[in-house]
């Protein structure tokens, strides 16, 4: 498995969720996720559950974008 593999970014991503809930900013700067959405499917894909919020957040450039917060659920 290479370090920036699907494989790999699944793996960091859902290390992450279990600590709580991140945003496609904070996955995508800070977890070197490329691809945020298509790895969130790929786990609700392999049976976790994960559910969607949208969120403002500004960038350092100050301008604000409308992104995913994903929570992962637990039963």
């Amino acid at each position: 498995m290479g370090k920036n593999s699907a494989e790999a970014q699944r793996a960091r991503l859902l290390a992450a969720l279990k600590r709580g809930p991140v945003d496609t900013v904070h996955a995508y700067r800070k977890l070197d996720i490329l691809h945020v959405p298509r790895r969130v499917f790929e786990l609700r894909k392999a049976g976790h559950m994960i559910t969607t919020a949208w969120v403002w957040r500004v960038t350092e450039r100050g301008e604000r974008h409308r992104v995913g917060l994903y929570v992962l659920e637990t039963a």
